[in-house]
């Protein structure tokens, strides 16, 4: 049997915007490396600066490497005939088909996973992360989270795995080409959706959704759970019998209507506990009052806040901006522990405070303009999502073309889905527009 035992190392991002820097394969034959590769890669995007931190590979060191498309022939070729080898492969394996789907290549191979192989065959271990690895067995690693190093090091632990089984463990723990593919169901279904955004629905036999998500690219995350073993994903494989997507082309949209659906179906294996998209919050004092003293902000647990945002930065410079044109005084409008994280988080500006309370109709009004049709990607093509604000509130969203259809503000309101507006479906629409995402069009 052939093995070829693989590490890549990836720029970071989220899910299905990695792409591969290092690559490393070791072709295993009757306990030899009989072939290899190794190699930079330009993914023509930039590397997370921790992913720099972590491996030592930074942006100018694959500047001039070759690019995944120069590489991918000889992938396939040195893999062709082999079992994919990998430790913790449900990353690399997945990657790895992701880089050859966007050049119109399904890359298939029968897998290996050694982390539960090496379950199997040394089941008293703390961990089995590459690193305790080689500490219980004494290999040595000379390039830790470099391909080559990682990929080597699982080509020594494999060997000593193979000489070790005489129980045929292997067996169990090898998934065959066609179990891994036959594993998605909807693989057809789906092979349309690379890049669309919008909303999915697994459902089980009896027609009850099991599990809704959203996603900016559904193909993948729909493939995902059927790729994955973890617990989560082995019960959707068990009991999934038919998916139905909604394309809304729009992220901002997406969310929202993902974040309603969730709460009115409640679905057996979406996870309660899961941090929503928007974590952070504004709580305004006192309560349900029309005149703001003063506010409270920190991640949302349980009460739900006035209103909603991403991450620290983008919470605390919101409040500059409406306290510098506001004239409200950080130290009476913020308690005492808010406001060291205040300034670490926001420019160092000073203004005359005049004001010591504002109305929670003031604060929306900062959140984006007050009366106004923000667009965004649509569904195909030249559409447009066109996102309908009234006296700061939410109304609805239709889709247009602006060539065509024009920018008459009256005709879209009369064919918008009308949305009720809340604070969450604010923090989306708010996030979205500051990130430019969604910009404000001049109506007639």
């Amino acid at each position: 049997m052939r093995f070829a035992v693989i590490d890549i190392e990836c720029t970071g991002g989220s899910w299905g915007d990695e792409r591969i820097i290092d690559v490393a394969v070791f072709i295993l034959e009757n306990g030899d490396i009989v072939d290899q590769f190794i190699s930079l890669v330009n993914p023509k995007r930039g590397i997370d600066p921790y992913v720099t931190k972590l491996t030592g590979i930074s942006n100018k060191m694959v500047r001039t490497a070759p690019k995944f498309y120069e590489i991918a022939k000889r992938l396939v070729k040195i893999t062709e005939d082999t079992t994919f080898v990998a430790h913790n492969i449900g990353f690399d394996y997945r990657v790895f088909q992701q880089e050859f789907e966007a050049l119109g290549f399904d890359y298939h191979r029968a897998t290996l996973d050694t982390i539960p192989y090496c379950e199997r065959m040394f089941p008293n271990w703390s961990n089995y992360g590459l690193k305790t690895v080689a500490k219980e067995l004494g290999l040595i690693n000379s390039a830790r989270h470099r391909a080559e190093g990682d990929a080597r090091l699982t080509t020594e632990l494999l060997k000593i795995l193979l000489e070790k089984d005489r129980s045929s463990f292997l067996e169990e723990v090898q998934v065959s080409k066609s179990d891994s593919e036959n594993r998605n169901p909807f693989k057809e279904q789906v092979k349309h959706l690379h890049n669309k955004v919008g909303m999915y629905y697994i459902y089980n036999d009896s027609g009850e959704p099991i599990y809704i998500g959203n996603s900016k690219d559904l193909q993948n995350s729909i493939n995902r759970h059927f790729v994955a073993d973890n617990k989560l994903a082995l019960s959707l494989q068990a009991e999934a019998k038919s998916i139905e997507i909604e394309d809304f082309g729009n992220e901002a949209i997406a969310q929202i209507q993902h974040k309603r659906t969730l709460d009115k179906l409640r679905p057996l294996y979406n996870s309660t506990k899961k941090k929503q998209f928007l974590g952070f919050g504004i709580f305004t004092e006192p309560k349900k009052s029309v005149l703001v003293d003063f506010v409270r902000v920190h991640p949302i647990r349980n009460k739900q806040p006035e209103f909603y945002f991403e991450g620290n930065k983008s919470m605390y410079g919101f409040l500059q901006h409406l306290m510098m044109n506001e004239s409200l005084d950080p130290l009476s409008f913020l308690l005492d522990k808010d406001r060291e994280h205040y300034f670490k988080n926001t420019k160092k500006l000073q203004w005359k405070a005049k004001s010591k309370q504002v109305t929670l109709s003031t604060m929306r009004q900062y959140l984006f303009p007050s009366d106004a049709t923000l667009i965004g990607p649509g569904r195909k093509g030249n559409e447009k999502c066109a996102i309908l604000i009234e006296n700061s509130r939410l109304i609805g969203y239709t889709y247009f073309y602006l060539a065509t259809d024009g920018t008459n503000r009256p005709k879209l309101k009369k064919r918008m889905v009308h949305l009720e507006h809340d604070a969450y479906a604010a923090g989306i629409i708010h996030h979205f527009y500051q990130k430019g995402y969604l910009e404000e069009l001049e109506t007639e």
